[in-house]
C-alpha cells in the first residue's frame, strides 16, 4: 500500500504560483478582456468626442495573490471613473454587467 504526503510548499512553487500558471491566468484574463471590449463596443457611441470612454480603460494584469491563499491570478480591470455605475447601474441607469458577463470567456 502506498501513501501520499502532500508537500504544500512544493505544490505552491510548482503549481499554484509557478510561472506557467501566472501565464495561464494572464491568457485566460486576455479572453475576458476581449469579451469585455467586444461587449463594451456595443454600448460605445463613436459620436461622443469627450475623449474619455469606458471602453478605453480596460487592462489585464497577472501575478501572485498574497491574500488568504497564495496563488496565481489574472485580472481584467477597468478604472474608468464611471465603471462602478456602468457595471452595477444606478437609480437612473440600468446595470450593464460588461465585466460580469465577460467572465464566462475565461473558460476557453
Amino acid at each position: 500500500m502506498s501513501s501520499y504526503r502532500h508537500d504544500y510548499e512544493a505544490f505552491d512553487e510548482t503549481v499554484l504560483c509557478a510561472p506557467w500558471m501566472v501565464e495561464e491566468m494572464r491568457h485566460r484574463a486576455g479572453h475576458v478582456f476581449d469579451a469585455a471590449v467586444a461587449d463594451a463596443a456595443q454600448h460605445y457611441d463613436p459620436t461622443d468626442h469627450d475623449g474619455d470612454h469606458y471602453i478605453d480603460h480596460f487592462r489585464v494584469e497577472a501575478g501572485i495573490q498574497e491574500r488568504k491563499t497564495r496563488r496565481a491570478v489574472g485580472k481584467v480591470i477597468n478604472d474608468h471613473q464611471a465603471a462602478l455605475y456602468i457595471e452595477y447601474g444606478t437609480v437612473d441607469t440600468p446595470r450593464q454587467r460588461i465585466l460580469g458577463r465577460a467572465l464566462d470567456a475565461a473558460a476557453g
